[in-house]
């Protein structure tokens, strides 16, 4: 149902209900309902008026180079934050379906090995979606530049041992993480 999707999808649903199939927001209910209650954006940032954000720097591209992920600055607080941006209008059918369970998906889940996000918008056809910034990046972003000669097996057995937290959180809630690479 809508209501319980967040207020962004209604706005990707009119600038793209051309493009896709009747109840393509909606993910499996039994998924969602063994979720716990999401903590409301508002605690943290929510500000979706994007000149509330300054653009630092590119650091990355995801969503099969369709995003770009860029270190930010929410000018309100100085918070540093991480934006992924995507040009809906450049998405496939299939890729705005998997986007749009994505985000969903992730704004309802709360755990320390899980990066969520704290708001999302659209800006005309771009999405934005606001997240914590994780200053030392991910595992392979470690490897090449603080551990070129490669990582002890402590430092390998913590950063395992969270993503298999993670990865078990995602499966005790019905959700099966299919891309294990993300994670490093």
């Amino acid at each position: 149902a809508l209501e319980s999707i967040p207020s962004f999808a209604s706005s990707l649903l009119l600038l793209k209900s051309h493009r896709l199939s009747p109840g393509w927001l909606q993910v499996d209910e039994p998924t969602l309902s063994r979720l716990p209650s999401s903590t409301r954006a508002s605690e943290v940032i929510c500000s979706t008026n994007v000149s509330h954000y300054e653009l630092q720097v590119e650091i990355g591209r995801g969503f099969d180079n369709l995003t770009s992920v860029h270190l930010a600055r929410h000018t309100p607080t100085g918070t540093l934050v991480t934006i992924k941006i995507t040009n809906l209008e450049n998405c496939t059918e299939e890729r705005l379906k998997a986007l749009q369970k994505a985000v969903i998906l992730s704004h309802f889940f709360r755990h320390p090995n899980i990066t969520t996000y704290w708001t999302c918008f659209t800006v005309g056809s771009w999405l934005w979606v606001i997240s914590p910034f994780m200053a030392y990046g991910s595992a392979s972003q470690l490897l090449r530049t603080y551990f070129p000669e490669g990582m002890s097996e402590t430092l390998i057995r913590s950063i395992l041992f969270g993503a298999v937290r993670g990865l078990n959180y995602l499966h005790q809630n019905g959700c099966i993480h299919r891309i294990y690479m993300d994670i490093m």
